[in-house]
């Protein structure tokens, strides 16, 4: 079994080609040809590039602030780049020479960490890709915790989270996110690079769950889904009431028989701790497609209240079991919100002993929802074998309007990404104009 998960990792690591959400640390991007040669031509440093730059306000900011500091504990021969706005983009975002005074030197360390990630990032190698190149910033962000992959000193249990950029390239324009920032200028430096951007970059500060609500479109996609969790819980609470004659609270329901259901909360906001002094992932870092509260009343939802009342008919479906000591079941739209939120995954291969091939990376911004995805494997490694490899669900495609996507197999019209790349704390969402049903859903 060792030797076949080992196998399976070399497996994943050389076969995703295209993975928007991937990192330097995780993967290799493409190549065509040979190797690029690092910044074989630069003569200057990337201060002494920045000197000259039209980005004079951004330079000036990294004069005053500690970042030369902070760059030098990464080691004397550091590599790194910097991807800085230029002055017209600064003063856009509202950082006017002024507005650069008057900021505490705590604010311009992270202005400046969060444009900055260690290592190349080189021109040639962006054009090599056809995915988005993952980059970590020097930014972290105190009490927010992810996955591990990486952290040794955390005994294998989390990552720090620090701010990421996903960066491509379209043409001769550069992307951050998603967004065109300009076209592609970059200048090699002797320990590392510098980009000039036309457009800031936005750093996000609200959880996926916050921007929903804030936004004011998604209020059924929302309500529906916290009504829908109280409805289960009472459910199964009643039912393990009748059974043993004790009523349990729903956050004991929630963690100890009812744990598997995706609840309102669950990965789109900060996680709660499950007991005091726990460190560890508390934060999913995805993509949602969102849709809008016209997407259900084309549906012919008119009302949350219309949604429940679905949700009901299939009550009896239901139930705390028995035999297995814990909740089962649940409601039609709850498949829906799956493939909205989760990819599908509550319909995951598991062997005979209820083992699932673990979460791949899913953060996708516009640029790379394209057909490519089809075939891509949402999860994969781990203990089961490569038969319980789970494959993309959705079928992508492109049009005239944009971004399009289905559940694959559904006689159901493709949904239409009508607002991309909305940038949070948990990944992008993409607003669709249609609800994502499954093959053989029965709206009536």
């Amino acid at each position: 079994m060792r030797n076949l998960k080992n196998f399976w990792v070399f497996v994943l690591g050389a076969c995703i080609l295209f993975l928007g959400a991937c990192s330097k640390t995780e993967f290799m991007p493409d190549q065509e040809g040979g190797q690029v040669p690092f910044q074989s031509d630069a003569t200057q440093t990337v201060e002494q590039l920045l000197t000259a730059s039209p980005a004079k306000l951004f330079y000036s900011a990294w004069q005053k602030s500690n970042i030369k500091n902070i760059l030098k504990k990464q080691g004397n021969k550091v590599v790194f780049t910097v991807f800085a706005p230029n002055d017209a983009a600064m003063q856009a975002a509202g950082l006017s020479a002024s507005a650069i005074n008057q900021l505490p030197v705590e604010e311009l360390d992270s202005l400046m960490m969060f444009y900055t990630t260690i290592g190349p990032v080189t021109k040639d190698e962006l054009k090599l890709r056809s995915d988005n190149f993952m980059v970590k910033s020097l930014l972290l962000h105190p009490g927010l915790y992810v996955k591990y992959y990486e952290n040794a000193q955390s005994n294998n249990q989390y990552d720090l989270y620090y701010y990421r950029h996903y960066v491509g390239v379209k043409g001769e324009d550069l992307l951050m996110n998603g967004k065109n920032v300009g076209k592609i200028n970059y200048l090699p430096a002797t320990n590392g690079g510098l980009y000039i951007m036309e457009k800031a970059i936005e750093r996000p500060v609200k959880t996926m769950l916050d921007a929903l609500k804030a936004d004011g479109r998604f209020t059924m996609f929302v309500e529906s889904q916290r009504l829908a969790d109280e409805l289960f819980l009472n459910k199964i609470g009643d039912d393990i009431e009748a059974i043993f004659g004790v009523r349990i609270e729903p956050e004991d329901i929630m963690r100890d028989y009812a744990y598997n259901r995706l609840y309102y909360k669950k990965d789109w906001a900060i996680e709660t701790p499950p007991y005091a002094g726990f460190v560890g992932p508390n934060i999913t870092v995805s993509t949602l497609f969102a849709p809008t509260d016209e997407a259900f009343h084309q549906a012919g939802f008119q009302t949350v209240a219309d949604i429940l009342k679905f949700n009901e008919r299939s009550m009896d479906g239901v139930f705390f079991d028995e035999n297995s000591y814990s909740a089962v079941g649940a409601f039609p739209m709850d498949t829906v919100y799956n493939f909205h939120r989760n990819w599908g995954r509550m319909f995951q291969p598991a062997t005979s002993g209820g083992d699932k091939t673990a979460n791949n990376a899913t953060v996708f911004y516009s640029n790379v929802l394209k057909p490519a995805l089809n075939n891509y494997p949402v999860n994969i490694g781990g203990n089961p074998p490569s038969e319980y490899a789970y494959t993309m669900p959705l079928e992508f495609s492109t049009g005239n309007n944009g971004a399009q996507l289905k559940v694959k197999g559904s006689e159901y019209p493709a949904a239409t990404v009508i607002d991309g790349d909305i940038n949070t704390l948990n990944g992008p969402i993409h607003v669709v104009d249609r609800l994502l049903f499954p093959k053989g859903f029965k709206l009536k």
